[in-house]
């Protein structure tokens, strides 16, 4: 598994509220862990990779080689946590979808998801195609190279220039609503949904959400719930195969 540096570097360096020193403190900090992960010292590059996480200074790319880190390190359920992190921020990129799927291949639960229907699949597909922050970055865009073209349309004599640049206008400007209404519904539906990992060796499913209720079945470290609610100090559960339960709280950690 390789690490990723410059994409993140070039994250990093876009960041306008970071001082030029912190920009330079954080380029060492990751090039240092991606030599501690080169050389085996997974350890020492895990505490690297969170250091610059502390620093709220967080990318895929940062968490794509956490996920690699912990894998490597034999951390099942934290690996698959920041796999599912990077993917996230980046739902497009094949090696970290690859990569979560061999984390997903080393966890004891094996639970059937339940297979969504063509439209339902369709979309999901559509609406998290791109994410939230790119559809953004694509609504502004579009809008702004609408306004650009109506104005080419406004000053230009030309018959067949004005043709096309109004064209244009119209096109980006659909564009740019239509991505606008994709990311309001993707976040609608990002902010319904509360995903987690299971870090528990193993995690006790009950019934209800109390230790004397009755136990449906055992889970273990590395499986992705939904969380429902929480009562005291229990969390209610969905699992892919739409299974509900209990579990208590601090044997999971939430992903967004």
């Amino acid at each position: 598994m390789k690490t990723k540096l410059i994409y993140f570097l070039l994250f990093s360096l876009t960041l306008g509220h970071f001082s030029n020193a912190q920009e330079q403190d954080v380029y060492a900090i990751f090039k240092q862990a991606n030599e501690y992960y080169n050389q085996g010292q997974y350890e020492k590059a895990i505490e690297a990779y969170q250091r610059i996480e502390s620093m709220n200074t967080v990318s895929a790319e940062l968490y794509f080689n956490l996920g690699n880190s912990f894998y490597k390190s034999n951390n099942i359920a934290e690996s698959v946590y920041y796999y599912e992190k990077a993917l996230l921020l980046n739902p497009q990129d094949k090696e970290i979808r690859d990569n979560l799927g061999y984390a997903q291949n080393m966890r004891i639960d094996a639970i059937e998801t339940i297979p969504l229907s063509f439209f339902q699949s369709l979309g999901h597909k559509i609406i998290f195609f791109l994410s939230i922050k790119q559809l953004s970055i694509l609504a502004l865009l579009s809008v702004l190279f609408s306004l650009c073209a109506y104005i080419v349309f406004r000053e230009s004599m030309d018959s067949s220039r004005k043709r096309t640049s109004f064209t244009l206008s119209i096109l980006f400007l659909v564009t740019g609503l239509a991505s606008f209404g994709l990311s309001r519904i993707a976040l609608s539906e990002e902010q319904k949904d509360r995903p987690a990992i299971l870090f528990g060796k193993e995690v006790l499913l009950r019934a209800e959400p109390n230790q004397g209720s009755e136990v449906f079945v055992t889970l273990h470290e590395g499986t992705k719930v939904d969380i429902l609610e929480i009562f005291k100090d229990f969390s209610k559960i969905k699992l892919a195969n739409g299974q509900t339960g209990w579990i208590e709280k601090d044997e999971l950690k939430e992903i967004k």
